[in-house]
């Protein structure tokens, strides 16, 4: 009898477990995600933030290449994050490392520092 009841709770369970429906995105989201070049993928691991992108779309490159601007906007993503997701993001913005580390980046006539903790997170950038 215990042995019946036991493989009766290993199906239900099975059958359980199997019959979870995946989880999609929106298509609203997924059109999002289509308009600013990202995938579910390059979100998720932070290279890629399909609001930043659809925002400064339209802007030129120009329009905010001063310093403070940079080092608000790299403050703004990379902190938290770890190295090779700034990595990521500094490639996907254009910036060209300047040593071997990745931990100094160019731009223009701008160089980026970031500063990073013992456990490899981005603690601060530096933008001058």
């Amino acid at each position: 009898m215990m042995k019946k009841l036991m493989m009766i709770a290993s199906v239900v369970a099975a059958c359980g477990l199997f019959s979870v429906p995946a989880s999609a995105i929106s298509e609203a989201y997924r059109a999002q995600l289509e308009k600013s070049g990202c995938t579910q993928i390059s979100e998720a691991d932070g290279t890629c933030d399909p609001t930043h992108v659809k925002k400064h779309a339209h802007n030129t490159h120009d329009d905010k290449a001063t310093p403070q601007n940079a080092s608000r906007d790299l403050h703004d993503h990379l902190v938290g994050k770890t190295l090779s997701q700034a990595i990521g993001h500094m490639h996907n913005s254009h910036w060209n490392p300047l040593n071997e580390e990745e931990t100094r980046w160019g731009k223009s006539d701008m160089i980026a520092e970031l500063d990073l903790t013992p456990a490899g997170k981005i603690r601060d950038v530096w933008v001058h």
